[in-house]
């Protein structure tokens, strides 16, 4: 009987001291840590990249500089590939906080400006692309001042390349600005790249991303805009026979992070991680250009691909074309506001070279 009553007492004991073990302030907090749990924070980052991209390169050595900088008391977890949901689904849990952080294209349903940075020829060279997306360039104090309204915070842009134009035959008098080039293009459904398509003489029809291979091989469509050399390697490199290298856009994505993630840090472990992020942001305009001239001749060598750049004077043909002609029905979607403030960005950057 006594030794009933010992075990007893001592499983009561043991019961009682695993209790005060777990009250303590070793566990983790909701936030995923924080000062006052003594554990380090653990945000989640979301990117549509795949893997091997130049943007993913970059978001991981993003995620190890804010552990450093910080001490370890931020970490940060990245999920690439869509892993978390589409750009749609992560801009919607950044808002909430659900989602820390994203490098992603920010969805223009809220407002149609978000979509600016894709405008076409709005820069025309890695360059100008420096100046005008730079993180305190004028595009990003736009795009900062819409993503406030949402309670998130834009970090800067990503720079992945120039968008060309991929196809399986060659268009018709390509090099002139507004001829008919007897091609089906796919496009993306953005007014941004229809209306400069149907103005410069190709034929657009939306095409979902996910079926441009197929598109293109059951002759849907001719070809295709909305991919860089990198993109058109790793998507369309066996299907394409000609990639032109127009520089109608650029492959510009975006660094955002929710409000309710910096309140949830001290105010220089936030200072930290705005600065890296931004610091990435400016890394990537040089890294772009290099990955786009490995990606040109990997196209040509690996897949027989007849890489046919623009000249100067080609791009500034239908550069000017297209500022002049697409830019003004754009201002319906945009506001002439905003795109007088585009046009006046423009002015100061070539009056300045």
């Amino acid at each position: 009987m006594r030794t009933k009553k010992l075990i007893v007492l001592l499983l009561t004991l043991t019961l009682i001291l695993t209790g005060f073990t777990g009250c303590g302030g070793g566990g983790k907090s909701e936030s995923g840590g924080g000062e006052a749990s003594g554990e380090p924070i653990t945000l989640r980052l979301a990117s549509d990249a795949p893997l091997e991209h130049i943007a993913t390169g970059l978001n991981e050595e993003a995620c190890k500089l804010v552990e450093e900088r910080t001490d370890g008391r931020v970490k940060i977890e990245y999920f690439p590939a869509s892993q978390l949901g589409g750009y749609e689904t992560v801009y919607e849990e950044i808002v909430r906080g659900t989602i820390d952080l994203g490098q992603i294209t920010i969805p223009d349903a809220l407002d149609p400006k978000l979509g600016a940075a894709y405008v076409p020829y709005y820069a025309k060279s890695f360059d100008e692309a420096k100046v005008l997306f730079a993180p305190d360039s004028w595009m990003a104090q736009q795009l900062g001042q819409l993503t406030e309204q949402n309670g998130v915070k834009f970090l800067g842009t990503v720079l992945e390349g120039f968008i060309g134009m991929g196809f399986v035959k060659e268009p018709s008098d390509m090099f002139t600005p507004g001829t008919n080039k007897k091609v089906k293009t796919r496009s993306p459904a953005m007014a941004t790249f229809r209306v400069a398509q149907e103005d410069l003489g190709f034929s657009p029809i939306t095409v979902p991303y996910a079926e441009v291979p197929t598109a293109i091989q059951t002759k849907v469509v001719d070809g295709w805009v909305g991919g860089t050399p990198n993109i058109n390697y790793a998507w369309v490199g066996q299907v394409i026979k000609y990639m032109y290298v127009n520089y109608i856009h650029a492959e510009a994505t975006s660094y955002v992070v929710s409000e309710k993630t910096l309140a949830k840090l001290s105010p220089e472990d936030a200072q930290t991680l705005i600065e890296v992020f931004q610091e990435q942001s400016r890394k990537s305009f040089d890294l772009a250009q290099e990955n786009e001239e490995n990606f040109k001749k990997k196209l040509a060598d690996d897949y027989g691909v007849k890489v046919i750049e623009f000249t100067p004077e080609q791009i500034d043909a239908y550069a000017n074309f297209v500022r002049e002609t697409s830019w003004p029905k754009l201002e319906e979607l945009l506001g002439k506001d905003f795109m007088d403030g585009m046009r006046a960005e423009v002015a100061k950057l070539e009056s300045a070279q």
